[in-house]
């Protein structure tokens, strides 16, 4: 992968025998991989291979016991040396293997020295999960990549630097020397920099530089060069850390998320079938007995990005039904707790004759006192500890992210877009979210030897078929969704002030009822006096006034909670936006200017992702807590 004109060339070390097929130990895991991937010197000491293996090996056999639910895949160009050995290794492990390549394969194929070599690169090839080629880099060409110099250089760079974002988990080779190596493009030092700081001259994101700070930590093995001095941790392995992080989450915690959407997926695989179907005929906009022929109509990477929604928008729906249901119960059972303790607060107790039967004492115990605590402990602890230690708010709100950041994926796909929704999605919002970026960089490494060679539709088929399923559908979905919440807070607002106002007015009738008798002796209104004094009566109307209290107070609390308000705000946005496009795109087909379509999806695409980044963390403010009864 670090091939360069300045590279020196001697003799390679023999090439050890490619490994046999994978073992099975990593089949049978969830749909979402993650990536292993390498940098690291073409020319190694073959005294060194043994240790090299056995520390690359242990990295691997680390990460498929640490994430059991993720499959593995590893990422490299199967350059000589450090490329070929990683790539053997995770094989021999379980992982998948794909292969990015720099140049054309008879160009690629020019920089291995021996048949050996070469036997080696096409053996490793041939047992790729896929293997596709980067694109020209802006200011290279054909005839100039040929040639060995700063093009070629900077094809190597963009590999690099690709292998880099898309991995999870990153491996170097390398000795750590960087000095005296000036600004070599598409070398070891580059890549392990542009890994820690997101940064590199050589590489061209389509979202511009600063989406690319600190990527993640790189498992760097420190090994020598043929030739070279041994430094003191030689065939040691170390982990490198970005120095400045752009987020609170740990690399392994964020992978850990990524394992447990598999662990999610596999749990729920038995039910979510159907529902993995119905999300497709959403998205596609026909029956779901009609979602075979249409997605055989797609091209390849549209395919895999709609079944790739499918499993996240199925589990968001599973997860977001758990939720709801989940603070429905926590503020009932604080409504009944809330209730009993007013019973036992206003109600007379029972007291013990003076020589109390058994009955008599349990008669006279504070059960309304034990049965709030009963309601508020269950409430509490079972109810709200069961929903919090299955993280349904958080799942749903996250796999809701992913999934409609895979809907926009889809539509671009589909309209031809070179894009990747990753380069635009959750720049503002990063720490636990980061995760959501991780997993759509593993997906877009999956689906990448797709996109450059597609027999597609013809273009304005296809921006047909994305102006009616995407841009009109999502305008009416939401200018339906603002109507909805805003009719659901009105009714709410409605609900709350007649409950404050029933008891208000019972709170003023018992005033009336307490004072007049006394300021104005009326027999009518002695009797009723005497009649609400009791203490039983008292009590229940007092349980009345204040329950009406509570409730209106915790149906705010939900309705806060639920985010109603803030809801039709954002869905009336959201509306506005697609009703521009749909205007705008209507214009562009119009005219017969197709070529602007794109830029324009695009355009309203990244609003779109930016607008429900926002949806996210505000829910994400709002974590799902026991409500106080007042």
């Amino acid at each position: 992968m670090t091939i360069t004109q300045n590279d020196v060339r001697p003799a390679p070390a023999a090439a050890p025998p490619p490994s046999p097929e994978p073992d099975l130990k990593l089949q049978g895991r969830g749909p979402l991989p993650l990536i292993i991937g390498v940098t690291g010197h073409r020319q190694l000491r073959s005294e060194d291979l043994p240790a090299l293996e056995k520390q690359v090996r242990k990295i691997v056999e680390d990460a498929a016991e640490r994430y059991p639910h993720s499959p593995l895949i590893v990422l490299s160009p199967l350059a000589e040396g450090s490329d070929r050995l990683v790539a053997r290794v995770a094989r021999d492990v379980g992982a998948r293997l794909i292969v990015p390549l720099p140049l054309p394969p008879a160009l690629y194929e020019q920089d291995f020295d021996t048949p050996e070599s070469l036997a080696e690169f096409r053996s490793l090839l041939a047992n790729a999960e896929s293997v596709f080629e980067m694109p020209i880099m802006r200011g290279n060409t054909l005839h100039g990549i040929a040639e060995y110099g700063e093009q070629r250089n900077r094809q190597y760079a963009q590999v690099g630097a690709f292998v880099a974002r898309h991995s999870q988990i990153f491996v170097a080779l390398w000795d750590g020397i960087t000095e005296g190596l000036g600004d070599k493009p598409g070398g070891t030092a580059e890549i392990v920099r542009f890994r820690l700081e997101g940064a590199a001259s050589h590489y061209e994101p389509a979202a511009g530089q600063l989406t690319l700070a600190s990527i993640g930590t790189v498992h760097h093995i420190s090994t020598p060069r043929p030739g070279e001095p041994v430094p003191a941790d030689a065939l040691k392995c170390k982990l490198l850390r970005p120095a400045h992080q752009v987020h609170d989450e740990e690399p392994e915690d964020l992978s850990k998320w990524m394992d447990q959407f598999n662990a999610d997926a596999m749990a729920h695989e038995p039910d979510l079938g159907a529902a993995r179907e119905t999300s497709k005929s959403w998205l596609l906009q026909v029956d779901v007995k009609d979602v075979p022929a249409e997605v055989s109509t797609l091209s390849t990477s549209a395919r895999i990005t709609l079944e790739q929604y499918a499993v996240a928008d199925s589990l968001a729906v599973q997860y977001a039904v758990a939720a709801r249901g989940a603070v429905k119960r926590i503020y009932a059972w604080v409504f009944i707790a809330a209730l009993f303790f007013n019973l036992f607060h206003s109600l007379p107790a029972h007291h013990l004759p003076e020589d109390p039967t058994v009955i008599d004492r349990v008669l006279s115990l504070p059960w309304l006192l034990w049965m709030f605590l009963a309601a508020s402990l269950f409430g509490s602890l079972w109810v709200h500890r069961r929903a919090a230690k299955q993280d349904y708010q958080n799942k749903h709100q996250d796999y809701r992210a992913l999934a409609e950041a895979l809907r926009i994926q889809f539509f671009w796909r589909v309209a031809g877009l070179p894009d990747a929704v990753v380069d635009h999605y959750l720049r503002k919002q990063r720490g636990e979210l980061e995760w959501i970026r991780n997993a759509l960089r593993a997906w877009d490494a999956e689906s990448m030897r797709h996109r450059s060679h597609e027999d597609n539709a013809p273009l304005a088929a296809r921006l047909a078929f994305v102006g009616k399923n995407w841009v009109t559908e999502q305008r009416n979905y939401y200018a339906k969704r603002a109507r909805r919440e805003q009719a659901l807070l009105e009714s709410e607002e409605h609900k709350i002030e007649l409950l404050v106002k029933v008891s208000v007015v019972m709170a003023m009738l018992l005033a009336v009822v307490l004072t007049v008798p006394i300021l104005v002796p009326i027999h009518a209104f002695e009797s009723v006096l005497h009649a609400v004094e009791n203490p039983l009566t008292h009590g229940l109307i007092m349980v009345v006034i204040v329950t009406l209290a509570v409730a209106a107070g915790l149906r705010h609390g939900y309705d806060e909670q639920m985010a109603y308000s803030e809801h039709a705000k954002q869905f009336g946005r959201m509306s506005e936006l697609f009703n521009s496009a749909e205007r705008h795109l209507a214009q562009v087909l119009g005219s017969g200017e197709h070529h602007r379509a794109p830029e324009l999806l695009k355009e309203v695409g990244a609003e779109a992702l930016e607008e429900n980044g926002d949806w996210v963390m505000l829910h994400r403010e709002r974590p799902l807590e026991v409500p106080h009864s007042g």
